[in-house]
């Protein structure tokens, strides 16, 4: 497609005509999905927010005032207000999450305890520093071991060992609280890293 000016994008978007905003998407989702990246620190989640961003902007461009902004500045400001939204949603469900929890405890032989309320933020704050960022960013944010390693920039293989020495933190405070089966903290913390 030939170089299209602002007007002319809006114009076509305006009568729903998908060729602009396949001109928009084309010329200018790197540096919206950027923009985003930045924020959400997901490729996967920033791509969803990068098409409800194309989607917003074709659903709003009525919305749009050439006379207030640059039409980059608008699409930038409606990816950015995604892009925070979702972080915002994603923070609240983590902050209902490390709220009280109620869980049952069940060894082989007997009920340990029958209805346990585990305070998560506790039980987490017993972690060594460099243990806790490793188990909050990948059980609690739901970040991969190699984004982890990025944002806390460590070797893979670090963060993979404190990993481990986290989990194994968590396991000895059970036992101490007198729970001998840890299988509930590793059902807990997949709970929490599905976003449930």
């Amino acid at each position: 497609m030939n170089k299209l000016s602002n007007q002319e994008i809006i114009l076509l978007i305006k009568q729903g005509d998908v060729r602009g905003l396949q001109y928009l998407y084309d010329h200018y989702s790197p540096a919206l999905f950027g923009v985003i990246s930045r924020i959400v620190q997901s490729d996967h989640l920033s791509e969803e927010v990068l098409q409800d961003t194309f989607v917003k902007i074709w659903s709003n461009i009525d919305q749009y005032d050439s006379s207030k902004s640059r039409l980059f500045t608008w699409m930038y400001q409606i990816a950015r207000n995604n892009a925070i939204d979702l972080v915002r949603s994603r923070q609240h469900s983590f902050e209902e999450s490390k709220e009280t929890l109620d869980v049952n405890l069940h060894s082989e032989k007997n009920v340990v305890r029958s209805d346990m309320t585990l305070d998560l933020e506790i039980l987490i704050n017993q972690l060594e520093d460099s243990h806790k960022n490793i188990v909050e960013n990948i059980y609690i944010k739901g970040y991969t071991h190699q984004q982890t390693a990025d944002q806390l920039n460590l070797p893979l293989g670090t963060v993979k060992s404190r990993l481990r020495k986290g989990l194994q933190q968590l396991r000895d405070f059970l036992k101490s609280e007198g729970m001998n089966d840890s299988r509930p903290l590793l059902l807990l913390l997949t709970f929490l890293n599905t976003g449930l």
